[in-house]
């Protein structure tokens, strides 16, 4: 097993961390401090002496000032980088044989007993690439990982991409975490979950997550009860709410109709889940009385309510193609429905699938 880095983590993996020879994925939004696992993960390989490769979007200076400001100083040279710019090897996204040849290559020729691999690319090959494309390349760069014994940790963004490509994608991995962002007045409680990890028992509960210079603080949500450990806090857990956005306020009305609507399409108009729930934001305006401005902001895309709304980890958006809107596409938002926190709100209320109410 290889320590995450990340003494709490560990904890909750029942106290030996990733297991070896393993795909692991943090899932989560774009603002979330994803990559900060990836980050621990190389510092602990750095530590006991593991081979490290960091394949990145970003130049080797973006990573360093990232992990500065997380408090994390890696010994210059120590890394293999696949960068943008700045490191060993330079990163071209448009070739993605000859990426995979690279990891590859690095992996060969590694001293090492054991090797760690971190990459932040998977989003952009999505997006990038036709979905059967990505996933080709994600099968490849985990067998790449498994053949020459190391073991693989990746990030990828929700909010970005359809949500059939997202759990496509998170069945291919071993290990999948992740990550979500909730509102509680002006306060913003960052979550984590261990959704599953292959040969582990591992603590699937909800965690609130702080990001501090001395590593990852996780204090157990949604119960009383205090984890033993250094690693967990020892502190009896705040509530999160049940509800994700104040009631009241613009984000949480539109998510509240949203809510609605993928109940109503479900059960009252028997669309298929897959189908049900999607509305444009003219129509979440015009039920909500929200403004216009809220939804599509002075740039003429996402608005305020918009990008809290994806961020949050509870909505997603997608194109429509072959349907009004500029260039005969038109985006479409609705409640992230295979979200577990979206599913016991759903059931809370005898809602949606399972479920045999309405919204009342």
């Amino acid at each position: 097993m290889l320590s995450s880095g990340l003494s709490g983590l560990d904890e909750m993996l029942g106290g030996v961390g990733y297991p070896e020879r393993s795909a692991i994925l943090v899932i989560g939004p774009p603002v979330i401090n994803k990559e900060a696992f990836g980050y621990w993960f190389t510092k602990a390989g750095l530590g006991v002496g593991d081979f490290c490769v960091h394949m990145t979007r970003l130049s080797v200076r973006e990573v360093q000032e990232d992990e500065r400001a997380l408090g994390i100083m890696e010994p210059s040279g120590s890394v293999v980088y696949l960068a943008r710019e700045g490191g060993q090897v330079k990163l071209d996204l448009d070739n993605l044989e000859s990426v995979l040849g690279q990891i590859e290559e690095s992996l060969v020729r590694r001293r090492a007993h054991r090797a760690r691999v971190f990459t932040d690319v998977l989003s952009t090959v999505l997006a990038l690439n036709q979905p059967e494309a990505a996933y080709r390349f994600a099968t490849k760069l985990i067998e790449v990982v498994k053949q020459n014994e190391a073991t693989l940790l990746a990030t990828l963004e929700e909010g970005m991409h359809p949500s059939q490509a997202i759990v496509a994608m998170q069945q291919l991995f071993d290990g999948a975490m992740e990550l979500s962002l909730f509102k509680e007045g002006l306060k913003v409680l960052p979550l984590f979950r261990i959704g599953k990890m292959k040969g582990t028992n591992p603590d699937q509960d909800y965690y609130i997550v702080s990001f501090t210079p001395t590593g990852v603080r996780f204090v157990r949500a949604f119960s009383d009860f205090t984890p033993k450990g250094a690693g967990i806090g020892m502190a009896r857990s705040q509530h999160v709410p049940e509800v994700p956005m104040a009631v009241g306020t613009e984000p949480g009305k539109a998510f509240d109709y949203l809510l609605k609507s993928f109940v109503d399409d479900y059960t009252a108009n028997r669309l298929a889940v897959e189908q049900s729930g999607w509305r444009t934001r003219t129509t979440i305006e015009n039920a909500t009385g929200i403004a216009r401005a809220s939804f599509y902001g002075a740039s003429g895309r996402f608005g305020p309510v918009v990008k809290e709304l994806i961020s949050s980890g509870l909505v997603e958006a997608r194109f429509f193609r072959g349907q009004r809107g500029r260039g005969g596409e038109i985006i479409k938002l609705r409640i992230a429905y295979e979200k577990e926190l979206v599913k016991r709100l759903l059931e809370s209320s005898r809602m949606g699938p399972g479920g045999t109410g309405t919204n009342g």
